[in-house]
């Protein structure tokens, strides 16, 4: 616990957030978070476990990194406790995506595009998502006007979004259990 502990600081201060403890989270750096009422887990490319950070004003609902070589998926509970479920589900596979496809290492101009494809296509398969599902993000996505990073301003992202629903990449999903 000793060495978990100032990687959380350091994570704090990274990200400019407030590390923060909450009911059954333990406020560090988890191995298996409930994610949208469902045990979740990730590895990266390198089959290295995921850890997971909660953090308060974290500036979106969730971030891929590296600290150290350590890899983490730092989530704001207070945005994600704002989203349904699935939609929970769906940012935490996006950033786990990062880590399975090794944007956190060599980002591309199409990494988010590929991480929303690639945790789509995982939840379809899981069989976590239906084509339903996914239509029901268009309210939460819809005042989204995109990022800098390159996500999709949030109608186009819906459409990307049921696009990789609809034709699903085979053996895209590989390193991320449930």
């Amino acid at each position: 616990m000793r060495v978990l502990a100032p990687i959380g600081l350091l994570a704090a201060v990274v990200f400019g957030a407030a590390v923060t403890a909450h009911a059954g989270t333990g406020g560090g750096l988890e191995t298996q978070p409930i994610i949208g009422g469902n045990p979740m887990r990730c590895y990266d490319y390198r089959g290295a476990v995921v850890r997971t950070l909660q953090t308060t004003q974290l500036g979106d609902v969730g971030r891929a990194s590296i600290i150290g070589r350590i890899p983490i998926i730092s989530l704001d509970p207070d945005r994600l406790a704002t989203l349904p479920a699935k939609l929970q589900t769906f940012f935490y596979m996006h950033e786990c995506a990062h880590h399975v496809l090794g944007h956190v290492i060599r980002p591309t101009l199409t990494s988010e595009r590929e991480a929303d494809c690639w945790s789509i296509n995982y939840g379809r398969e899981a069989g976590l998502f239906s084509r339903a599902d996914v239509e029901g993000f268009a309210p939460h996505l819809a005042s989204s006007r995109g990022s800098r990073f390159g996500h999709l301003p949030g109608p186009a992202r819906l459409a990307h979004l049921l696009k990789c629903f609809d034709e699903p990449e085979s053996g895209a999903v590989t390193a991320f259990t449930r």
